[in-house]
């Protein structure tokens, strides 16, 4: 990523109860697998903690 991209954290609030994730006694750590994006986040305030994947491709059978 060059230096004059701007960078955009896509995931802001906990998916268990709604609060940001952005304050200071929460965590969200980013990292890749792959091609795909991963979240590692903890919400200080419902204490729920685990990994949200951000993926491109997803290829399934189809239903009858």
């Amino acid at each position: 990523m060059s230096g004059k991209e701007k960078y955009e954290i896509k995931l802001k609030y906990c998916p268990n109860c709604g609060e940001s994730l952005l304050n200071s006694r929460s965590l969200l750590n980013e990292y890749w697998i792959s091609n795909d994006i991963a979240y590692f986040c903890y919400c200080s305030e419902c204490s729920w903690k685990g990994e949200i994947l951000e993926i491109h491709r997803v290829t399934a059978p189809e239903l009858a």
